[in-house]
């Protein structure tokens, strides 16, 4: 193979790569932006723990999460959700808030993106714009196969 082929192709893979990356970055990003929570007013009403495998490959091990069950009105009528909480007592009223696109539940204020998610979305889009430049230079400039007599 020819060394313009080859660049040719790890273009063709690093252009793909970041743009598969920013793709996600961004529609995260979006995602979170857009996404609307409504504010309720739960009933805490148990409690229980959750164990959870956590870790990498050479380094597993449980990790147990204390859990509510939550007591929240909807329009359809009373709806419960078992979140992770450490410190909502049962018997509480607590502030739940809903996520309205996917049901989600959390005893937490929605936060919005934070400055990583921004950075990680322009990073990425900007690499595969340079990555995809950079292809289309060296397809461009490639040389020309010529006729001689």
């Amino acid at each position: 193979m020819s060394g313009q082929v080859v660049t040719v192709l790890v273009l063709v893979i690093l252009t793909g790569f970041s743009g598969l990356l920013g793709a996600t970055a961004v529609q995260r990003l979006v995602t979170d932006l857009t996404a609307t929570q409504t504010s309720v007013t739960a009933q805490v009403i148990g409690e229980d723990t959750e164990r959870v495998m956590e870790g990498n490959s050479r380094n597993r091990h449980w990790v147990e999460y204390r859990t509510v069950s939550v007591d929240y009105p909807t329009a359809n009528g009373t709806q419960r959700a078992v979140v992770r909480s450490d410190d909502a007592r049962v018997g509480a009223s607590v502030t739940a808030w809903v996520d309205d696109g996917t049901g989600g539940v959390r005893l937490d204020p929605p936060a919005r993106p934070d400055l990583w998610q921004w950075i990680w979305a322009v990073v990425f889009v900007g690499l595969t714009i340079a990555f995809a430049w950079g292809l289309m230079v060296v397809v461009r400039n490639r040389p020309r196969a010529s006729i001689s007599e």
